[in-house]
């Protein structure tokens, strides 16, 4: 037996197997060997016993006698073996039983058809369980799943409502934005002889005015436009945007205008959006001049500068620009900012440059005041007038989305015809430009869209609610 030297060996499971062991040994293999009976009749008989099972000398040599009978020996040692296998201790009767010749194999076969009806009934039991545990387990699923599904119903509801609330809120809140900067836009428009035009309404309405006051109210009223257009008459000379262009050299004589150029200022005030507003959109461009950038050579011209907000841009990047505009009141405006315009034909202007000294040609919403022809001639001027490096810019409204093309397009009187991107590509490319491409600017807001993932609603937010206006950008020779 084991003795205990260590606390962390559990002697007692060690002798339990030891035991197991050796009852294993004596049951399966012979008590002893015997090598003589075995090898031949030359090789020496060796026992293999242990100390409690030594044998004599003279049974060792009658064991040795009886092997060496025909027959009878085998059977002898046989019948030997068995006894002692039988006699083993540790074994259990149904294997003691096994181990009887002739009795055991039919003993052990009668057991089995005698337990086989018991064990076909525990297998039948444990089968009905088994099923039983399996439907069990299919109805928790299906519960499971079916609470998973009312929750997810429940959350997607609730995320609506609160998108949907929201969505309404942010409507409201930018209706109400709209409204109030609508009206301050409006309230700043309004000059003197507007002023006194509602003064004059309102004496009139309330019966305070006398026919003298009246007419006193008309002769300042026509006093302060004479005024006004007594102020605008040195203008620079310019001519008239058309499809005859003024030769080099020729004299510009001052054109007679009607009050159009303080129009046009009231009207980009409150239609065209802050100064701000514009630099902000015009910053998109910015890329696209980026190689420039230090470049003392390069020099761009804006087709229809007016209040200034590109020419700015351009000079905070250090990129000399020129400004041209007809409108000489939005030429003073730019000038008063320390801005370089002139008022003149930008076809003219671009026509007296040298060719190819210039880096860009810009012009933003001016292309669709142009007819058919000067449009044409304006590529044509300011094809001539790049560097090969150069590109021209040109942002207009687009059609495409039925808002602009239906409506608010003829927001602006002196707006001619929406040009289509495809065309203002192909009419680039057509004119010698080696490379064009469209960009889409300006859509809707989120919150003007359908909010719905259907086909219908996303063609409706496509043709409704997508960009307003559209660039399209060319340039004299393509990279490679």
């Amino acid at each position: 037996m084991l003795q205990p030297n260590s606390p962390d060996i559990n002697v007692a499971a060690l002798n339990a197997k030891v035991q197991s062991i050796s009852t294993y040994r004596r049951r399966t293999n012979p008590l002893f060997s015997f090598g003589g009976l075995d090898a031949g009749p030359k090789s020496v008989f060796t026992p293999n016993l242990s100390n409690e099972h030594q044998l004599s000398a003279t049974s060792l040599a009658a064991i040795g006698l009886i092997k060496k009978l025909p027959l009878i020996g085998t059977l002898a040692v046989f019948s030997y073996r068995r006894a002692r296998q039988l006699l083993a201790p540790g074994l259990h009767w149904k294997q003691r039983i096994s181990l009887i010749p002739v009795i055991g194999p039919f003993a052990t076969w009668a057991y089995s058809v005698v337990m086989l009806s018991s064990i076909r009934q525990h297998i039948e039991t444990e089968l009905f369980q088994l099923r039983h545990y399996e439907r069990a387990v299919k109805i928790t699923l299906e519960q499971m799943n079916a609470r998973v599904v009312h929750l997810e119903s429940l959350q997607i509801e609730q995320r609506l409502q609160t998108f949907e609330a929201l969505q309404i809120a942010q409507r409201l809140q930018t209706f109400e934005a709209l409204q109030i900067e609508q009206r301050l836009q409006t309230f700043d428009a309004i000059d003197i002889a507007q002023r006194l035009t509602r003064l004059d309404a309102f004496a009139q309405g309330a019966s305070i005015g006398t026919a003298a006051q009246d007419n006193r109210i008309a002769s300042l009223t026509r006093e302060l436009r004479a005024l006004n257009e007594a102020a605008r008459l040195p203008q620079p000379q310019r001519v008239d945007t058309g499809a005859t262009l003024v030769p080099p050299g020729a004299t510009l004589e001052p054109l007679s205008r009607t009050d159009t150029d303080s129009f046009y200022i009231d009207f980009e005030d409150a239609f065209r959006g802050t100064p701000e507003d514009i630099t902000q959109r015009l910053k998109i461009y910015l890329p696209y001049i980026d190689k420039f950038i230090g470049d003392t050579t390069a020099a761009v011209v804006d087709v229809g500068c007016g209040r200034g907000e590109w020419l700015a841009l351009l000079g905070k990047q250090g990129i000399k620009a020129t400004g041209i505009d007809l409108n000489a009141a939005m030429v003073d405006t730019c000038r008063a900012q320390g801005l370089h315009a002139q008022c003149m034909d930008a076809i003219q202007y671009l026509s007296l440059q040298p060719p190819g000294s210039l880096a860009a040609v810009t012009g933003f919403h001016i292309i669709e005041h142009l007819p058919f022809d000067t449009l044409l001639a304006l590529f044509d001027a300011a094809l001539t007038a790049l560097r090969p490096d150069g590109l021209v810019i040109f942002e207009t409204p687009n059609p495409e989305n039925l808002v602009v093309g239906a409506c608010n397009f003829y927001y602006d009187p002196t707006h001619l015809n929406p040009i289509v991107p495809t065309v203002a590509e192909f009419i680039a490319r057509q004119r010698g430009f080696a490379k064009a491409q469209i960009l889409r600017l300006h859509p809707y807001p989120d919150s003007h869209r359908l909010v719905e993932d259907s086909e219908i609603a996303k063609r409706f937010n496509n043709a409704f609610y997508g960009p307003q206006d559209f660039a399209v950008l060319a340039w004299k020779t393509h990279e490679i």
